[in-house]
């Protein structure tokens, strides 16, 4: 729907109050936010925890507009974490996020990663159908930071999809 409209780009500095703007108001959307804690320190740090780990992060604007976000961040040699994927409430399921996640995709091969993993919560019912719809595959469930967690994968490009990362 936002064909023309958004422009993707690396997270710069002067993003960091967007970035955590979208973060708490986007969680707050679908149920899981609660109080600031460790386990959003790499938020406060996107340079470090992300780019120059040898991972990536993305913003993605609609004019003038902080619209969506997320970061990819090394694991290993060649698996990536996809983390962060935010839109903001106002622009979702008009496909955003699946771009978001396409461009981060992208960005992983470029890097040279083989393997992308990541977590949602149980009660993301439209994040989990965002990334089924884009080929990732349940491998377990479990908790993080009280909540209840379903642990996903995919295989990039080029790459046995029948084997775990």
């Amino acid at each position: 729907m936002f064909q023309d409209d958004v422009i993707f780009r690396r997270f710069e500095r002067e993003d960091v109050d967007n970035v955590w703007h979208l973060h708490r108001s986007a969680s707050e959307a679908v149920g899981v936010y609660g109080p600031e804690g460790m386990w959003e320190d790499d938020l406060r740090n996107i340079g470090e925890a992300y780019i120059e780990s040898g991972g990536d992060f993305v913003v993605a604007h609609i004019g003038p507009q902080f619209a969506a976000m997320g970061g990819l961040q090394p694991v290993g040699d060649e698996i990536a974490e996809l983390k962060r994927i935010r839109v903001d409430p106002a622009f979702q399921r008009r496909g955003l996020g699946r771009r978001i996640v396409s461009e981060l995709e992208s960005r992983a091969v470029a890097l040279g990663f083989k393997c992308i993993v990541l977590e949602t919560t149980t009660i993301q019912v439209g994040a989990q159908r965002l990334y089924e719809t884009a080929g990732y595959i349940r491998r377990g469930e479990g908790r993080l930071h009280g909540y209840a967690v379903i642990f996903y994968e995919k295989r990039l490009s080029g790459q046995d999809a029948l084997g775990f990362c």
